[in-house]
């Protein structure tokens, strides 16, 4: 977070958000978010947001402690330090903005960033990441 403030700090003030950078940033990572399917009191719909990409982190990991169990390891736990440590497990994403508050919103940029994180997780390479531990 300290690199973004660095490098790409918005022009914004506290009118727009807390620009004290001694709160914690989020997200920490992100996902596709946008014309997921789901099933919602007897039918199909579409869903987008939140309620939608926090259950497909959640199958990836559930996924990765599946694996993680096969090979007689424990579930991986609470997961953001091994992600911070990690960020090459994830796809950096470096287009785009989320308008809000009267602005532009904040930009994308290489690196962590308040509109994705991290970044997307990459199945395989989060796998890797997380079987190589303990």
């Amino acid at each position: 977070m300290a690199s973004y403030y660095e490098n790409y700090a918005p022009s914004y003030t506290a009118k727009q958000y807390n620009d004290t950078q001694k709160v914690r940033g989020y997200p920490d990572i992100a996902a596709n978010g946008n014309n997921i399917v789901i099933y919602e009191q007897g039918g199909l719909t579409l869903e987008w947001g939140t309620s939608a990409s926090a259950p497909i982190v959640a199958s990836l990991i559930s996924l990765i402690n599946e694996e993680r169990i096969a090979a007689g390891k424990s579930t991986v736990g609470f997961i953001n330090p091994v992600l911070y440590a990690n960020p090459e497990a994830m796809n950096d994403i470096t287009t785009g903005s989320n308008l809000g508050a009267g602005t532009e919103g904040f930009e994308c940029v290489p690196g962590w960033d308040p509109v994705s994180g991290l970044g997307t997780p990459d199945y395989e390479r989060l796998l890797k990441v997380f079987m190589a531990l303990k």
